[in-house]
């Protein structure tokens, strides 16, 4: 989904997507990542996961099937 992502935000608006990771909750050995992400003037959507990566990844698939891409 990220990859996706930003390669629709290069075509569109010749730039990346930016992400952010907004929020680390739980304990050390399970970790929860909250993730938010925008494009260019477009709304921050945002995912969860157990590590930043996997929110990160929640985060590009909220925004694609917003965008319906």
């Amino acid at each position: 989904s990220k990859t996706r992502l930003q390669e629709y935000s290069l075509k569109t608006y010749k730039k990346l997507p930016k992400y952010k990771v907004s929020e680390k909750s739980g304990p050390k050995h399970n970790p929860i990542f909250r993730a938010e992400v925008q494009l260019e003037n477009h709304k921050k959507f945002f995912g969860t996961g157990s590590s930043k990566k996997d929110a990160q990844q929640q985060a590009a698939e909220n925004l694609i099937n917003h965008l319906k891409i």
